[in-house]
């Protein structure tokens, strides 16, 4: 994958980014009011983006991917979350986290049976990790067990906030094996979600809007197959945190989009928009606000194009991955409020989707990592205390 991915220049991947702001702008962001009045999960738009080979980034040929590399992937996950927050959640759970985890842990039969319908978005996944008593600490909190029974595991338990859960065809499913070895007793599964005992219930979460459902699920006597297993017995704690070292690069990519089009939104209300006398622009409290925005928006997309550039190269990126996710949540959240104060009452109205911002940089500064504990990890690493890329692991070459 190196190899190829180093050949794509930077001429390939504006292009890649021109044609995929151009299906935002077409299909996306002048119906984002129909599309959430119409609560239906957008299906076709998946499924359009999977034909698009947006997905597909940073998988080989072989398993239906154009082997584009991470930056391709930052660069589309930006224009994604540009056109709409909601409709980048793909970028993690199609083109990242599930299909990334199967492909570096799992066996052949599951990749060939699983990655290359999730990115042509023929079918969907989700990753379950979150359970109700925990967030951060999903280690400590954990309660869902998997018991060995034969070939078997049975699963019992549950997660909570699971994106996507209701719509998925499968979930990356984890699990204490042991319940007494900490993290060495932690274990990660496939799990068709059409198992029997496999429950998602839908959260209703008001201010994320109809197109990124999160859910709760249950586990009630759920019976995989051994040979589901993602990585060994045991091995669960190191496939997830590999997972999110590179989910977090696709967060901190849409959260760069996310900044971009409060950025952009913002300069062209302070071109129209007119107050005593004259354009608001004009305002030096305005202009320092924008010229912020500017600055910070340009500095977050270089920590992300630096992460991904590494991940292109092959090299361990843990702490490039967690910069990148840390300043870019601390940027959109202040582009976001910036917006909103510019914007001033009609900040709320349901026809703009200022407010959807908000939202949506509060949550991705929350996701695969939260921005307490992203501090603690960087800090940790600069202070010499716990080096981040200790873990060591890479996206596995097969064949």
């Amino acid at each position: 994958m190196t190899q190829l991915a180093d050949q794509m220049t930077d001429d390939d991947i504006q292009s890649l980014r021109r044609l995929i702001r151009e299906w935002g702008q077409k299909r996306v962001r002048p119906h984002f009011k129909e599309l959430e009045d119409k609560a239906e999960f957008p299906f076709e738009l998946y499924r359009e983006l999977g034909d698009l080979g947006a997905f597909g980034c940073i998988f080989p040929e072989s398993e239906g991917g154009t082997n584009a590399g991470f930056r391709a992937l930052a660069a589309v996950a930006e224009e994604l979350a540009y056109a709409y927050p909601p409709m980048s959640a793909g970028m993690n759970l199609q083109a990242c986290t599930v299909p990334l985890t199967i492909h570096n842990w799992g066996s052949d039969e599951l990749v060939e049976r699983y990655v290359p319908g999730l990115l042509s978005a023929e079918i969907l996944g989700c990753n379950a990790m979150t359970e109700p008593d925990g967030g951060s600490d999903f280690l400590g909190a954990m309660r869902t067990r998997a018991v060995r029974d034969g070939d078997d595991y049975v699963i019992n338990g549950a997660k909570m906030w699971i994106t996507n859960a209701n719509v998925a065809d499968v979930a990356v499913v984890y699990a204490k094996t042991d319940p007494s070895a900490a993290h060495k007793g932690v274990s990660a599964f496939l799990v068709p979600t059409d198992t029997p005992g496999f429950e998602a219930t839908r959260v209703p979460c008001r201010v994320l809007g109809k197109l990124m459902p999160t859910n709760a699920i249950s586990f009630t006597d759920v019976r995989v197959p051994a040979s589901n297993l993602l990585g060994a017995e045991g091995e669960g704690f190191k496939v997830a945190m590999n997972a999110m070292d590179f989910g977090r690069l696709s967060v901190a990519a849409r959260t760069v989009g996310l900044a971009q089009a409060c950025l952009d939104a913002s300069v062209e209300y302070a071109n129209q928009r007119e107050a005593f006398g004259q354009k608001i622009g004009g305002f030096q409290l305005i202009k320092k606000q924008i010229a912020d925005m500017t600055v910070e928006v340009a500095a977050a997309r270089a920590l992300v194009h630096a992460a991904a550039v590494q991940y292109d190269q092959g090299n361990i990126a843990t702490r490039e991955s967690s910069i990148a996710k840390y300043y870019a949540g601390e940027v959109g959240n202040r582009a976001a409020q910036a917006t909103a104060e510019i914007f001033g009452g009609f900040a709320f109205s349901d026809e703009l989707p200022i407010s959807v911002y908000l939202n949506y940089a509060k949550l991705w500064q929350t996701g695969e990592g939260s921005a307490n504990i992203q501090a603690v990890l960087i800090a940790d690493d600069a202070l010499g205390w716990k080096d981040m890329d200790r873990h060591k692991t890479t996206m596995r070459v097969r064949g």
